[in-house]
């Protein structure tokens, strides 16, 4: 995962997906590909997600995706 070489930053953007039912608390897991290298590689992913949540919306659930930048 880290280069060869020594004090390199790593950026990575990890996928987050909140489930919130009705007025509970949310919960968060990381989506099944939970890392994504490429800012607008991810960014453009959590668009489609919140698009496709959108349209599969269960009833008294709200389903949101995020892209939580990562540095090492």
């Amino acid at each position: 995962m880290l280069g060869k070489k020594k004090n390199t930053i790593l950026h990575t953007y990890l996928i987050v997906k909140v489930r919130k039912y009705k007025d509970h608390e949310p919960y968060f897991s990381l989506y099944s590909t939970p890392a994504i290298a490429d800012e607008t590689k991810a960014r453009l992913t959590v668009e489609k997600l919140n698009e496709i949540a959108e349209l599969g919306k269960e009833e008294n659930w709200q389903t949101q995706y995020y892209s939580i930048n990562l540095t090492l």
